[in-house]
């Protein structure tokens, strides 16, 4: 019983963790779009943001979307 109280709790923080984790990535994808749609005819800009979006594909590659055993 108290094996499945902790599992519970378990379950619950890590619910929690994806959800702020999905909020910023979405907050991040909005902001990608904002500065795609904005002037970056600039060769440092587009630079700056080549490097931002690369940073994001990789960070989104490392997410996982299912539970699985450790």
């Amino acid at each position: 019983m108290e094996y499945h109280k902790e599992l519970e709790k378990k379950l619950e923080k890590l619910r929690k963790e994806n959800k702020r984790l999905e909020d910023e990535n979405a907050s991040l994808w909005f902001l990608l779009d904002e500065l795609e749609k904005s002037n970056i005819a600039n060769p440092e800009y587009r630079e700056l943001f080549e490097g931002v979006y690369d940073k994001l594909r990789f960070q989104t590659l490392m997410i996982t979307t299912s539970e699985g055993e450790a």
